[in-house]
């Protein structure tokens, strides 16, 4: 059996409609038999489609789309199905297209048949699109200049400003170096090597360092962290296993592990495949304390004259190989892995442009094209593949420009629609219809409650004033980050940082000392505006806009104001009005 296909592979299903699916198993000779009957299919939600043993599929009363899984003898196919919402619109309300991105999702929203919500407003673009490439609220004097700045073009502007900005490469730095683990394990003697390796992804993400050449110079390191950074990524990734599925899940947006023993269930991925990638790194050897934690700081990356890996089931030595690419000869002392980016950095590499598209993408919207984001199987097709497509393309004609990517999301029209729901998009989560509310990573929400009450939070032996999102490794960290997901750093997974609320960081910023400590600081924000000139109704719109990045209302000045000249202490009326701005939705969550 050479492989299956499933007709159609891609359809439109009516609500209470039926599809009949058609799987044909294809062989080595050419012949073709129908196998609709034989094969194992399922639904990734059944709630949208049921299918039976037959293979006919039966939309239920839910809009969106899912995928019918067909497998046979290890091999695998998928029909694309979407169900649109039952409507008698006559017209399409109107979606500007600022850039490929627009068209796409315009066209996919035409046949869900779910309207889009309307653009936002500035103030919510300036905060969103600021947290998300700058990693903080905006300061207010920067809100109070855009809101009057009356140019067509001072969104873009917004957005070029921000990615040339030193926050831009704080956000990304703090972003790569959790995935690329860089983790000092309350070891003194990794401290250089961690503040060392997070320096240079930073200096590279400042520089503008292409995606393909960061990815190379990590992937193909050699040498002391002392004059190659980035091999401090091999003082934590340090078996051949490790080497494999932290390369796939970071750089190719794969799972493999699982066909490490064994064929992958849902992937055409074998365990020749797997070993054929393990046949990149077999070469890699170390130098001094090799296998001793207190001395990896001081070791050195080389690469062997030779190396190899066996097939576990047959014994035969595996030769290098990319994912379903041919074999390919090494000679002595060359270093493989170079041929393993070569394989990656190209067009036709179907994983590599899409895996960090898909990435940003998940970055800016909370939820990836492809979601788990690092789970880019068959079996889970992106929700909108063009899309996808058209995305990496682009990275890859930008030359792998990192930049590039996240400024056509951020000033595509998508990106730029409300939050508020209409009458069509309320449970709609695929499309993008809608900006869906996302919460403040911890680090996010920490700096932006520092920045609000003007009081810094102090991480030991690191200067005054450094941000969480600063801070090059998770040993420099705290009850509140904690608390609210940093990630461990234990594996390359993103699924290590939790953005879920719980009753725990509720309590948390309701009552702890550690916040509270913050608020009611004689020099805090509040205690400067309470005995600052000017009447209650100018402190009160100030400190609106302080914390929530927006004008107050008219009613919400008039309520502050009421309330702070019924308390017999203006100070505490002032951080009484703080608190509760910090625990209002609007302020911990990007919206």
């Amino acid at each position: 059996l050479q492989r299956i296909e499933v007709f159609p592979s891609e359809a439109t299903v009516r609500s209470g409609h039926s599809q009949q699916l058609v799987v044909t198993a294809v062989y080595d000779d050419g012949t073709r038999r129908d196998v609709s009957r034989v094969v194992e299919l399922r639904t990734n939600d059944s709630s949208l489609v049921e299918i039976d043993g037959a293979g006919l599929a039966t939309a239920g009363k839910r809009t969106g789309q899912t995928a019918v899984i067909a497998l046979l003898q290890g091999r695998v196919a998928v029909s694309r199905l979407t169900v649109p919402l039952e409507t008698s619109r006559a017209s399409w309300p109107e979606f500007p297209i600022a850039n490929l991105i627009d068209r796409h999702v315009q066209r996919k929203l035409k046949t869900l048949g779910v309207a889009p919500s309307a653009v936002c407003d500035d103030a919510k673009f300036l905060r969103r699109v600021t947290l998300h490439l700058a990693g903080r609220i905006p300061r207010p004097d920067d809100i109070e200049a855009f809101l009057a700045d009356g140019s067509p073009r001072k969104r873009a502007k917004l957005v070029s400003r921000l990615l040339a900005s030193p926050d831009y490469a704080d956000t990304f730095a703090q972003k790569w170096s959790a995935l690329l683990r860089n983790k000092r394990r309350g070891q003194k003697d990794r401290i250089a090597g961690t503040i060392t390796f997070h320096r240079w992804i930073r200096n590279a993400i400042a520089s503008g360092m292409p995606f393909d050449r960061f990815v190379r110079s990590i992937l193909t390191a050699t040498g002391n962290v002392s004059v190659s950074p980035p091999a401090q990524w091999y003082a934590e990734v340090r078996y051949l296993d490790r080497y494999v599925d932290d390369t796939a899940q970071v750089f190719l947006g794969l799972r493999i592990g699982c066909a490490r023993c064994h064929h992958h269930p849902f992937e055409n991925f074998t365990q020749g495949d797997y070993y054929g990638l393990a046949a990149f790194f077999t070469r890699i050897g170390r130098r001094e304390g090799i296998g001793v934690a207190e001395r990896r700081a001081k070791e050195t990356v080389f690469i062997k004259a030779a190396g190899s890996v066996k097939h576990p089931v047959t014994g035969n030595v595996v030769k290098p190989h990319g994912l379903g690419g041919p074999d390919l000869e090494v000679p002595p002392y060359a270093d493989p892995r170079h041929r393993l980016v070569d394989w990656m950095a190209t067009r036709e590499n179907p994983y590599f442009a899409r895996a960090f598209v898909n990435r940003m993408w998940a970055h800016c919207f909370g939820r990836g094209l492809v979601e788990p984001i690092d789970d880019m199987r068959v079996t889970n097709p992106a929700t909108n593949p063009r899309l996808l497509d058209a995305l990496a393309n682009e990275f890859v004609d930008s030359g792998f420009n990192m930049r590039r990517v996240l400024e056509l999301i951020t000033t595509s029209t998508t990106y730029q629609l409300d939050s508020s729901a209409n009458v069509d998009n309320l449970d709609e989560t695929q499309g993008h219809s809608r900006f869906y509310p996302q919460r403040l990573s911890a680090e996010m929400l920490l700096d932006s409650i520092d920045q609000v009450t003007s009081r810094p939070t102090a991480y030991g032996g690191l200067p005054v004033g450094t941000r969480a999102m600063q801070l090059p490794d998770e040993n420099y960290s705290n009850q509140f980050l904690k608390l609210f997901g940093r990630p461990p750093r234990e594996s390359a997974c993103e699924c290590e940082r939790t953005a879920a609320p719980s009753l725990s960081q509720s309590l948390f910023t309701l009552n702890d000392s550690f916040l509270l400590g913050k608020i009611f600081d004689a020099k805090s924000r509040a205690g400067v505006l309470a005995t600052a000139d000017g009447d209650h109704a100018a402190r009160i719109r100030r400190l609106f806009l302080v914390a929530l990045s927006r004008p107050a209302t008219s009613i919400e000045v008039e309520k502050a104001v009421k309330y702070v000249v019924s308390e017999s202490d203006a100070k505490t009326a002032y951080s009484n009005l703080m608190w509760a701005l910090i625990n209002t939705k609007e302020f911990q969550y990007n919206h």
